[in-house]
């Protein structure tokens, strides 16, 4: 069932999606959580250090990374994901699982995803949604690769890489398969930029052209937006 809850600001926004975690949390500490990056989330994440005791034992999932740069390049999602997510809650940084940015061989890499998802797989995952519709590193397309995949390094044009030491030579990212299999999906939408593609979502069909309308086939969709991005 596909839930649309809409807050004033995007402060009241991301203490109602911290509620829903932490009640996910106290019924299961252990939980899997996929986190994207960006800034869509990123207020949503600094809430998380309010209640350390229940993420404790969560496991933290990349969404998606760089490939091809080192892990402690500023730009990796490896470095976001460790400055905003694992130091605030002074978890251990093995309790961060996903894709290594540095792996040698990008096939092989995303088939050690795949079995990691496999033997975890993913209660809570957290979006934010692209205003070309794109989830993750899941972009409008013919067709789209349902798995775990690489992407092109022509794909690869978020702001995170404007503080890249180098420049990455391919992108790894979930498939929409995974994402909708999550138990509970959690979609910030943000501001009047992303408007558009909020409404696109709300009114129109599914479609490889727009990755973000797949998670209408999720059982367990809330979208939290504010009233600059909800403009129906």
């Amino acid at each position: 069932m596909i839930n649309i809850k809409v807050f004033d600001t995007y402060v009241e926004l991301c203490k109602n999606a911290f509620e829903k975690i932490v009640s996910l949390l106290s019924f299961k500490p252990n939980s899997v959580l996929c986190v994207a990056t960006g800034d869509s989330p990123l207020g949503l994440y600094s809430l998380f250090p309010q209640q350390k005791e229940l993420f404790q034992n969560v496991k933290i999932l990349k969404l998606d990374e760089w490939g091809g740069i080192k892990s402690d390049d500023p730009s990796t999602c490896e470095s976001y994901i460790k400055d905003n997510i694992i130091w605030p809650l002074g978890i251990d940084k093995n309790q961060l699982l996903g894709f290594r940015s540095d792996a040698e061989n990008p096939e092989d890499e995303c088939e050690r995803i795949k079995r990691l998802i496999k033997q975890y797989s993913v209660d809570v995952c957290i979006l934010g949604i692209g205003i070309d519709g794109h989830i993750g590193l899941n972009f409008p397309a013919n067709t789209l690769i349902p798995e775990v995949h690489t992407v092109p390094a022509e794909y690869l044009t978020h702001s995170m890489l404007d503080k890249a030491r180098e420049k990455p030579t391919h992108g790894y990212t979930l498939g929409m398969k995974e994402i909708i299999h999550s138990k509970e999906i959690i979609l910030i939408v943000k501001g009047k930029t992303k408007s558009n593609a909020l409404t696109t979502l709300l009114k129109s069909g599914i479609t490889t052209h727009f990755p973000a309308s797949l998670l209408m086939l999720s059982e367990n969709l809330t979208i939290y937006c504010d009233k600059e991005a909800y403009t129906q």
